[in-house]
């Protein structure tokens, strides 16, 4: 059995969910002494708490962030009434949710 490459943390996210389009990721970062939330839906992802990058080419979670933990959500994402699938994934459950789909950080 080949092991899965390694991947930035941005990349290993936006390949989860377009491998699980019906999932939301709402993941928490640390990044520049200030915590923040991005989204991550169907390849794609999104700051909730600070300007996205415009540039298409740069991440979203740049390598300099460290990961706080996320939480599954089902599609479509509403902030009003979340669809929880699980909450609170902490750094090394995170880790073996993208294995399972073949994706390693």
């Amino acid at each position: 059995m080949r092991r899965p490459m390694s991947v930035p943390l941005s990349e290993a996210l936006e390949a989860y969910t377009r491998k699980r389009p019906a999932e939301v990721l709402l993941v928490r970062i640390a990044l520049e002494g200030s915590e923040e939330e991005v989204l991550v839906f169907r390849g794609a992802s999104s700051f909730l708490t600070r300007a996205t990058p415009t540039d298409p080419g740069e991440p979203v979670i740049p390598a300099t962030a460290r990961l706080l933990g996320a939480d599954r959500l089902r599609a479509p994402y509403s902030p009003v009434a979340p669809q929880v699938i699980a909450t609170d994934l902490g750094p090394d459950q995170l880790r073996a949710l993208l294995a399972d789909a073949g994706i390693a950080l």
